[in-house]
């Protein structure tokens, strides 16, 4: 907020409210390391400033931040971010303040925000004043870490200067000794500075991955899904079975696609063909549908150097830019990557087609375009699964209807109910179809929705309400078929049958 007084006038600004909104299907989460920032705790962020904000500047060792940036380089507009680190530990040091009148303690423990070696080395600069006729006695902060930008706190009342330091990015004060004994020292000024020191990163093992893995799928707004520092933080088995773990954590709530990396190696194409082959070795198609893999990865600028990022941040930015120009039943394939300059690996058409043969999605280098998104599949062979244009169509489907049918989980059971519901329905199929995600000519062909005693027969469950919805993509495939079942015991589920 911002306020600017004049005699007589008061303006005040309030940014707009950053609320969820379940209904889009541009929303990214990336799930991997960065700098700072907490750990295991989503943070909605709308642009590369607020992921510096929240979790500090690009870090050489990770790959997430650059991944973060090159989403919104092409124009994703909002994602969730979740820190995924092992046990590290926080940068410290001591305040000592001894028997200062004013301060409601003797010592105060300064530490860093959040765990990691990025405060090591930080200076905190303390001045104390002693009253003036300007007022009572205060204490003026100073905290610079080496590649953040350095913050100043002045003129903070001595009992309120730990609570006035949570405005930090950077420390903390926790009160850490008694108070003052009774003959308090009363100077006229004191100095202070303070080095943080002990903090250590850790990386994060399967554990600290699962638990980021059900923390996303809390969160009702993403639709996109992203772990770039995945190949380097896990390998083997490991690797293959948090994918696997995550694909079926997402699977239920049929709301959101997994872009996934190949991991190192980056050059070998039998390791990422043998790689996607230990992912696709249980033949489920509704599983592998939830999954896309895009390989190589990128050559960006960093500095007056290039670094090479995985694929999945800037194929996320696609996406989530052409739906907003076009929808999210629009594949991305043959769109332009931006903020990039080169591919980190070069196939010859013999490797690319095994590539392609494997369900590895690929971004090319073409002749007056630059880099651009070449597929648009995801792992599934089967396909009524196999394109990511069908799965997202799908994702929003799914999302509007749980929008208008949610409300009437715990109406009775009644002819008035399923009216209520089909016309509910209906509704959202029709903003499809005449938003060109539907075939045909006239809704008729496009979707039907069935509510009645076919599907809810006089001996069914009264406390259960069965509506299949049956829908035509705009691109020829086979019909979506959605099972929609109300009941007022175990909410809403939505099945793909």
């Amino acid at each position: 907020m911002t306020s600017q007084a004049l005699p007589g006038v008061t303006l005040t600004t309030v940014p707009p409210g950053a609320d969820a909104e379940p209904l889009r299907t541009d929303v990214a989460v990336f799930l991997g390391r960065l700098r700072r920032g907490p750990v295991g705790s989503p943070v909605r962020v709308e642009s590369w400033n607020d992921v510096v904000g929240a979790f500090g500047p690009v870090d050489a060792a990770f790959a997430t931040p650059y991944a973060l940036r090159g989403f919104f380089e092409n124009g994703g507009r909002t994602a969730w971010v979740l820190r995924v680190s092992g046990p590290g530990a926080s940068a410290g040091t001591e305040w000592a303040v001894g028997d200062v009148r004013g301060f409601p303690v003797t010592r105060y423990r300064v530490v860093a925000t959040s765990p990691g070696a990025w405060a090591n080395g930080g200076r905190v600069a303390i001045r104390f004043q002693a009253s003036t006729v300007a007022g009572p006695p205060t204490v003026s902060v100073r905290v610079t870490v080496p590649g953040e930008a350095p913050e100043t706190f002045p003129g903070l009342p001595l009992a309120e200067v730990a609570d006035r330091l949570t405005g930090s990015r950077l420390i903390r004060l926790i009160p850490d000794g008694p108070a003052p004994h009774p003959g308090e020292h009363r100077p006229i000024s004191l100095s202070w500075d303070l080095t943080l020191t002990g903090g250590a990163d850790a990386p994060p093992g399967p554990r600290e991955y699962s638990a980021a893995v059900a923390a996303q799928a809390e969160l009702p707004e993403p639709a996109l899904v992203a772990l770039p520092d995945l190949g380097t933080d896990l390998t083997g088995t490991a690797h293959t079975d948090l994918v696997l773990e995550l694909l079926r954590t997402v699977l239920p709530l049929l709301d959101r696609l997994v872009v996934l990396d190949v991991p190192p190696p980056l050059a070998s194409v039998d390791s990422a063909v043998a790689w996607v082959g230990s992912l696709t070795a249980g033949g489920d198609s509704q599983l592998l549908a939830a999954a896309a893999v895009y390989h190589p990865p990128l050559r960006t600028p960093d500095g007056p150097d290039l670094r090479t990022v995985p694929a999945s941040g800037h194929v996320l930015g696609v996406v989530a830019r052409l739906d907003g120009e076009r929808g999210a039943h629009h594949t991305p394939a043959n769109a332009v990557i931006l903020e990039a300059v080169d591919l980190a690996a070069e196939f010859p058409e013999p490797q690319q087609l095994r590539l392609f043969d494997a369900g590895i999605d690929l971004v090319r280098c073409t002749r007056g375009r630059g880099l651009t998104v070449w597929g648009g599949r995801t792992l599934s062979a089967d396909p009524r699964t196999r394109y990511i244009a069908h799965r997202r169509l799908v994702h929003l489907l799914v999302r509007a209807i749980r929008r208008v049918a949610g409300p009437l989980v715990f109406d009775v059971n009644s002819a008035e109910l399923r009216l209520t519901l089909v016309r509910a329905v209906t509704s959202v199929l029709l903003a499809a179809f005449r938003a060109g995600a539907l075939a045909g000519e006239r809704p008729e062909q496009a979707f039907r929705v069935v509510c009645d005693d076919s599907n809810n027969p006089p001996e069914q469950d009264p406390g259960q309400l069965v509506c299949e919805i049956e829908v035509a993509p705009a691109v020829p495939m086979e019909f979506i078929r959605l099972r929609l079942v109300l009941g007022q015991d175990r909410g809403l589920e939505v099945i793909e049958a």
